[in-house]
């Protein structure tokens, strides 16, 4: 899944038990990823939000453009001139399921695929709720969900451009960076780094194998070097099924 987000805060509910009464609203959103068309038919989907819960719950949506930072975080910026959401809020009473409709309504030519967040969250209001003696500690939860806009005959393109070994103290790591010169989105699944004559594999390359590498994207990643790996920068190869 691109992100399930619980925002849970464990050691503050540890505090807060014997002074406040915690309680929790669930809800559940799907699907998680989501492709669209640049126009036409494919360009609204529809999305399912559902109150799990025995209380009455409020549930914002927004959708924001994504970056990806070479450590693979997140960079986000709004993005509501490009998506129509409805409903961009909602009250969900206890079981009930409300479809989202999400239409992109941005530019129509793409030269590569775009990447978007769709968030759903929960807001910390009481919505009819009947007031209760002492504090109350709230678990809200947040969905975020990847959407893609995908435009025709797009396909990633990726390469190493730089490898080199970095010691941080007693570790001894192998840099990779990674570039997607390509027009969309690559998961690096069942990977294979080739560098100085040694092949790495599975285990060897926790921390990279599934990560998503974004289109004019670069990524750079760590793995524990293997012993007599060269100190010296060395030319590798990306092998990807």
């Amino acid at each position: 899944m691109t992100t399930i987000s619980r925002l849970l805060a464990r050691p503050l509910l540890s505090l807060a038990l014997g002074l406040a009464s915690v309680y929790a609203h669930a809800i559940s959103f799907t699907p998680i990823e989501m492709d669209f068309s640049p126009a036409g038919r494919g360009a609204t989907q529809v999305f399912r939000l559902e109150n799990t819960t025995a209380e009455v719950t409020a549930v914002e949506m927004s959708i924001k453009a994504r970056a990806m930072a070479a450590n693979g975080d997140d960079q986000l910026t709004d993005a509501d001139d490009q998506f129509n959401v409805f409903p961009a809020q909602v009250v969900l009473q206890p079981g009930q399921v409300q479809t989202v409709r999400v239409q992109y309504v941005g530019l129509a030519t793409l030269d590569r695929e775009r990447a978007f967040r769709l968030i759903a969250e929960q807001l910390p209001i009481d919505v009819g709720q009947a007031p209760q003696n002492g504090g109350r500690m709230r678990l809200l939860v947040k969905y975020v969900a990847s959407v893609y806009v995908v435009p025709t005959n797009v396909k990633a393109v990726l390469s190493v451009t730089d490898t080199k070994i970095v010691a941080e103290g007693n570790n001894r790591w192998l840099q990779v960076t990674v570039n997607n010169e390509g027009s969309a989105r690559k998961i690096l699944k069942d990977l294979k780094v080739e560098v100085a004559g040694v092949t790495l594999s599975g285990e060897q390359l926790k921390g990279m194998e599934g990560e998503n590498v974004l289109a004019r994207t670069t990524r750079v990643f760590r793995v524990p070097a293997p012993a007599g790996l060269p100190a010296v920068s060395a030319p590798a190869r990306l092998v990807l099924q």
